[in-house]
């Protein structure tokens, strides 16, 4: 008994000296981010902010290396995730801080801005545009700009597209990666490949659980996140599944400079999107742009992967094909991607946004 008591002693011993070594390379590491990636321009800006929108504390990321750039607001997904976004910004945002001044925004629910004391009462879809009007207005007047770029991703998209259509005077343009469209569409679809790759894999245990799933619709989110880890899986996220790619992208709720551990903590365990979506699921299960939206008053882009399978690319050429807009639009697939652009092909995502969107759109 008193060697097993020894043995346990040692066990915990070890753990606490785990943790330790783990807490203090992270934020080793913070420290290190933070210095290698300062904004060292005259007049440039790092600013991580609090402000107030639709009543509600929520929180915004600035850089850029020249506040007389054009301002672009970033958009994340979920709705409650926020990566990639804020976590990931100084990572993902190296080449783009150049010719931008970049904002992330922590929308309520994700993130910085995640409290689970939030009215349910206010997370409706309706809000989140309110929400982001008031961001594009606080931004405006800050930076005395007429207009801003918006890039949404994800169920950020959602919100995006219907910001552009509301309020287009104060939009250059308006660029959506993982467009969503027409969720139940989106969801059928996504089965429909699961269902094809299990097949193809051959692996009769998976083809039963996904069987077991069901196909949709869904009357609860448990299913729908069942489904979406095959998804994911079976590459319709990440078209590779890089370990790299994964990897770093969880990393980022820890490594951030402007995360604490319990905001990490927080994200890793996916709180505030089961919150956001929890709280959203009657709406999001409504969603379908194209009975809302045939016309946009301001360019309009899609970038989309060809693997993309969580809100698949075949809608969005759909919906492009009819939207009419007045200043024209572009839908560029990414060959090499699925849901993530931003990260599978960094390189070309920047590229289009500086040497496409920012020099078509200045003048108009």
């Amino acid at each position: 008994m008193r060697r097993f008591s020894q043995i346990v002693k040692w066990l915990v011993a070890i753990l606490a000296g785990f943790i330790f070594i783990v807490f203090f390379s992270l934020q080793a590491y913070r420290t290190y981010l933070k210095y290698s990636t300062e904004i060292k321009t005259p007049n440039g800006i790092s600013s991580l902010e609090e402000i107030t929108l639709g009543s509600l504390k929520q929180w915004i990321f600035l850089r850029g290396e020249d506040k007389s750039n054009p301002i672009m607001i970033f958009l994340h997904g979920g709705p409650g995730a926020s990566a990639p976004g804020m976590p990931s910004s100084r990572h993902l945002d190296a080449e783009l801080i150049k010719h931008y001044t970049v904002v992330h925004w922590d929308q309520r629910g994700a993130g910085k801005s995640y409290d689970s004391d939030i009215p349910v009462s206010s997370m409706t879809m309706d809000r989140f545009v309110e929400d982001c009007n008031e961001l594009i207005d606080y931004i405006r007047n800050r930076f005395n700009v007429q207009k801003v770029f918006l890039v949404a991703h994800s169920s950020g998209t959602v919100t995006g597209i219907k910001t552009a259509h509301r309020y287009p005077e104060k939009l250059h343009a308006y660029v959506g990666t993982g467009q969503i469209i027409h969720d139940h569409e989106q969801i059928r679809l996504a089965y429909d490949f699961i269902t094809d790759e299990a097949e193809r894999s051959g692996e009769v245990k998976i083809q039963n659980a996904i069987k077991a799933i069901g196909p949709p619709p869904y009357e609860t989110p448990e299913k729908l996140y069942e489904m979406q880890n095959y998804v994911f899986r079976f590459g319709g996220v990440i078209h590779d599944n890089s370990i790299k790619q994964i990897g770093g992208l969880l990393l980022s709720f820890f490594t951030s400079p402007e995360y604490s551990i319990s905001d990490g903590l927080n994200s890793l365990l996916m709180k505030g999107l089961f919150f956001s979506v929890s709280a959203m699921w009657d709406e999001i299960n409504d969603i379908d742009i194209t009975k809302e939206i045939q016309s946009i008053k301001v360019p309009v882009y899609f970038f989309e992967g060809k693997y993309d399978m969580a809100t698949p690319t075949v809608l969005v050429k759909e919906f492009y094909d009819g939207l009419d807009t007045v200043k024209g639009k572009k839908l560029i697939i990414f060959e090499n991607s699925a849901h993530m652009p931003m990260i599978e092909e960094k390189e070309k995502y920047e590229d289009l946004l500086i040497n496409l969107v920012l020099k078509e759109t200045q003048n108009k």
